[in-house]
């Protein structure tokens, strides 16, 4: 298919390709092959990435998993051009990859060739924080290598079974999803403020009752659900590496009560803040 695709960064086990299609009319690409394992985050678009049997429906807040060796289509449904950013890992990294989840079915079965996972705030915040701190220039290998390495084991701890969601149909996607696109990209950069629903509504032109039952249709969570979830993973990583005082810790991650930063994080995170360091930031 025609596309722009830039190497952002480059490792000693994979790349980060920003994947910007350049297609202008809907329709079936000729056949290509995969020639290597892939994690793509779909930002914006809608897509059926088409491969042995399967048509995965791929849009905002979709992760499109793929394996080497395996021809594929794409066909284009929307009219937004469809933008990735890939996750494209070198042949030794994929075999032990395949040696650590030898229990998930994906990697097992010869016939799954790709698949298709929802993603979660956590992993939403991950990619958002890959892409901005090689956006920043300051990225250094090891600090990226670590939160790739962090983001590919959240992402394929997760592999289940592709399921199409039946209530997310054409119409609905080529009316809104450019709104959960906003939405999603609006929260993640302004988690650490106090931002209302009206304001991620008008920031997406949709009235607060018609967002909030669009944005709990495609995501499964509420918008308040997804925000929280945003904060306790950025949290979750200050704690790990700084050595911030855990009223900073949940003040920068947009929490505006440390009794409630500490009942959430401990809801998710089975230990309170501090009870979390000890444990994952010894010095």
């Amino acid at each position: 298919m025609e596309a722009d695709i830039n190497i952002l960064f480059e490792s000693d086990f994979y790349r980060i390709l920003d994947f910007k299609c350049r297609c202008k009319s809907c329709g079936e690409s000729d056949p290509e092959y995969s020639e290597s394992f892939c994690i793509s985050f779909v930002r914006k678009g809608n897509f059926l990435f088409n491969v042995f049997r399967q048509s995965l429906d791929s849009y905002n807040g979709c992760v499109l998993i793929t394996k080497p060796g395996y021809e594929r289509t794409v066909t284009h449904i929307h009219t937004v051009p469809d933008e990735c950013s890939i996750f494209d890992f070198k042949p030794g990294f994929y075999e032990q990859l395949r040696d650590q989840f030898t229990h998930a079915k994906f990697f097992n079965d010869d016939d799954l060739h790709s698949t298709l996972i929802k993603i979660n705030a956590d992993t939403e915040f991950l990619h958002f924080e890959i892409m901005r701190l090689i956006g920043s220039g300051y990225c250094t290998k090891l600090q990226t290598d670590q939160l790739v390495m962090e983001l590919t084991q959240t992402v394929l701890k997760n592999i289940t079974d592709y399921a199409p969601n039946n209530r997310i149909n054409d119409r609905l996607k080529k009316n809104h999803l450019i709104t959960i696109e906003r939405a999603r990209e609006y929260m993640t950069r302004n988690f650490s403020r106090d931002v209302s629903l009206t304001e991620i509504a008008e920031n997406c032109y949709s009235s607060p009752f018609h967002f909030s039952r669009l944005f709990k249709t495609f995501t499964g969570y509420s918008p308040h659900q997804f925000l929280i979830g945003i904060r306790l993973k950025n949290a979750e990583m200050l704690l790990k590496s700084s050595s911030l005082p855990v009223a900073d810790v949940a003040f920068s991650s947009g929490f505006n009560s440390i009794e409630h930063f500490t009942t959430v994080f401990k809801q998710k995170y089975r230990h309170p803040p501090a009870r979390f360091r000890m444990e994952n930031n010894p010095a």
